[in-house]
């Protein structure tokens, strides 16, 4: 077992290695993807009952199933990203290749590779089929456009995990990019939280909630500046050359799959910048809020059922 490596890997491997694989297309084993799924769900699920029993949220609300997925979601990224950092902690920078293969691994940092991505594209339909079924549930839909690339973010991302593990090659790209994708959403997410409870009568009169949904703002825009316009494109520029221009990425991986795939990461990168214009914007205001306690989000996030304010 991985003596170099902390115990949430461990703990992952373990667990990983002693589930049934009784959920099988094709030739992959899906069960550890769907148990990602359910554990996020029952995580969400809690977060609602406690959101909305213990502290007041309103229960037909937009708010409050967008603030308990966001609170799973939070969960999820704070344990994906220990994990990773542990796994390329124990890789090494010699051994970083974005287009190598799995079997280049011993049977642990394969098992665990594979369980990772297993992990994230559970994530993936956790957060879809949530997205879906509270529109829904709260009369809101079609979606909106902004959900509709969510979605479409969500079947790209999982095919790019998949397709890894299809061909055994590659995983290292999809790993880099989660981790950089990642690491800021517990900041991202704690505002979208936060944004909310400031305008509800449960919440917005709690300084220390005030407070942190102050902090949270520049913080989320500090990082999410550094990892969308250094980090991030770094890594991708790296992947992009290695996947295409090396000898091992043309041999290890389909040309049309790298093409489509540097494709989808340009997508993403381009696709962040209204949003790092938007972090932008709040460390120039300074201190002062860009999502106030009576910022206006639209009818889509009115309460239902006589709940109030």
């Amino acid at each position: 077992m991985m003596k170099k490596t902390g115990g949430m890997l461990k703990l992952l491997l373990s667990c990983y290695r002693s589930l049934p694989k009784v959920i099988q297309i094709g030739k992959l084993d899906f069960t550890f993807t769907f148990v990602s799924f359910a554990a996020l769900s029952v995580i969400r699920t809690i977060f609602f009952q406690l959101l909305t029993a213990y502290y007041g949220w309103p229960i037909r609300s937009k708010m409050t199933t967008d603030a308990a997925a966001s609170l799973a979601s939070i969960v999820h990224s704070i344990v994906l990203c220990w994990l990773l950092t542990e796994w390329f902690w124990k890789l090494g920078f010699r051994a970083y290749f974005p287009s190598g293969k799995l079997s280049d691994h011993n049977s642990d940092m394969k098992d665990s590779a594979v369980a990772c991505l297993q992990v994230c594209t559970g994530y993936m339909l956790f957060d879809a089929l949530w997205l879906i079924g509270n529109s829904y549930q709260l009369n809101i839909l079609p979606l909106t456009e902004f959900e509709t690339l969510v979605l479409a973010h969500h079947v790209l991302t999982s095919f790019y995990m998949i397709s890894c593990r299809v061909i055994g090659a590659g995983h290292i790209s999809a790993m880099i990019l989660m981790l950089t994708g990642e690491i800021s959403n517990p900041l991202m997410n704690g505002m979208f939280v936060t944004r909310f409870a400031i305008q509800l009568e449960c919440c917005k009169h709690s300084e220390f909630i005030v407070m942190l949904h102050s902090l949270l703002e520049p913080s989320f825009a500090v990082v999410y500046i550094i990892f969308r316009t250094t980090i991030g494109p770094a890594c991708a520029i790296h992947l992009a050359w290695d996947v295409l221009c090396t000898k091992q990425g043309r041999q290890n991986i389909p040309l049309l799959l790298s093409v489509f795939w540097v494709i989808m990461v340009i997508g993403v990168l381009v696709g962040s910048g209204p949003f790092i214009g938007e972090a932008i914007e709040m460390l120039q205001d300074g201190w002062k809020l860009k999502y106030t306690p009576d910022y206006d989000y639209g009818d889509r996030y009115r309460i239902h059922g006589g709940d109030e304010l």
